[in-house]
């Protein structure tokens, strides 16, 4: 796959934006985000997750995953803490696009004032489809609005188990 910069979100030939509130504070979501180990206990699909590139994590980092059973290779394009976690695919052993960049943004959601503290997490999926994706149509984005959505409900309930 083509590697490509956070510039690509804006001229990506399609853009897919998800967005879902974590009833958590900031920075523990961030710190999920940005803690790939974690990832398989909290969003559905992920087998497994790790940064291959020695710590300190920032840009340039590799992080490697299995998802589903498909391998995927990734370099971060942004570790922006308590604000932004993007990367760019590098490579995938099922390369549905020629490019692809996904930026995870957090932000404080305001809520009542009797509320707990909450994160609003949106996901920007920027694309080149191929021929596959392109024929998945409009089905993809359901699909993966959906797969956030649980995903984020499930990190909720794992900070909240975890805060007790």
């Amino acid at each position: 796959m083509r590697r490509e910069d956070l510039g690509f979100v804006a001229r990506a030939p399609v853009r897919h934006v998800f967005a879902a509130v974590v009833r958590a504070p900031r920075a523990a979501v961030f710190a999920a985000l940005a803690d790939p180990p974690g990832w398989p206990a909290w969003f559905p699909g992920v087998r497994s997750a790790r940064y291959a590139s020695p710590p300190p994590h920032g840009v340039g980092s590799i992080r490697e995953a299995d998802v589903s059973g498909t391998r995927w290779v990734e370099e971060m394009l942004a570790l922006d803490d308590g604000q932004r976690w993007a990367y760019t695919v590098i490579e995938s052993s099922t390369p549905l696009a020629s490019a692809q960049v996904e930026v995870f943004d957090v932000e404080d959601a305001p809520l009542g004032p009797k509320e707990s503290p909450a994160t609003r997490v949106t996901s920007t999926l920027a694309i080149e489809p191929r021929l596959l994706q392109r024929l998945s149509g409009p089905i993809a984005p359901l699909v993966m609005g959906r797969v956030l959505r649980h995903a984020m409900a499930n990190l909720e309930r794992q900070l909240r188990a975890a805060a007790r």
